[in-house]
């Protein structure tokens, strides 16, 4: 080995050693700032990434938007079950959510059940089925809020159950073979808390009675539903 090399060898190891250090001064930053100083940039270059310290996230820049770079961390995924009206707390999640989706299916109101719903040919609540999908979203302190809902009945399907609203994020409609109400079940996410999200129930009579059919508006009452949720960082 000659000088040259020998000196060349020593030049890397030392460089090779310096970059291994890691401190406070050779971290490289991102740009960083708000989420509304963040959402002010409308022409950023496609890819760009930016730290929000606001929500102490890292933001990338897709089409046209910011959206977060999410992680497993970010996403919670559970179920919660309805059985009356009021306020139901949920808590649990290792984050504070600034957004919640929901998914439910009328007449399924238990963790585990694995049976048809008794009488055969029923013109009640109990034979009437549909499912729904709703979010929750936290626009810095506002909640936005969505809910829909299709469903028919078991009896006969001579017009269809449809619920849609921008105040609830829970809904189910319960119609009878007519499609008209047999009644309804709706939430409302009111708060995002720092491990969860407090929903307020509420039930509404249905209008149809028949006593020979022992079809009641109360029934809705003895209903409950089971209602799997996603949240995310």
């Amino acid at each position: 080995m000659n000088f040259r090399t020998g000196l060349f060898f020593l030049f890397f190891l030392t460089i090779n050693h310096i970059i291994a250090q890691l401190d406070a001064n050779s971290v490289m930053g991102l740009p960083a700032g708000t989420t509304a100083e963040i959402n002010a940039i409308t022409t950023a270059q496609e890819g760009a990434i930016a730290y929000d310290t606001t929500v102490k996230r890292m933001l990338q820049y897709n089409n046209g938007s910011w959206q977060e770079i999410l992680t497993a961390g970010n996403v919670y995924v559970g179920a919660l079950q309805i059985s009356s009206a009021g306020t139901i707390n949920v808590t649990g999640i290792p984050f504070q959510p600034s957004s919640v989706t929901f998914r439910a299916h009328a007449n399924v109101e238990t963790f585990n059940l694995d049976s048809d719903n008794l009488t055969n040919n029923d013109r009640g609540i109990r034979n009437s089925y549909g499912s729904m999908d709703g979010f929750a979203r936290n626009n810095g302190g506002s909640i936005t809020q969505q809910v829909i809902y299709v469903g028919g009945h078991g009896n006969s399907i001579n017009d269809i159950s449809r619920f849609a609203s921008n105040s609830n994020a829970i809904g189910l409609r319960y119609g009878d073979q007519n499609g008209d109400l047999l009644g309804k079940i709706t939430g409302t996410v009111t708060s995002f808390t720092a491990n969860g999200f407090q929903i307020a129930v509420n039930y509404t009579n249905g209008v149809i009675t028949n006593t020979g059919n022992n079809v009641r508006p109360t029934d809705i009452h003895n209903e409950g539903i089971i209602v799997l949720y996603t949240a995310y960082r």
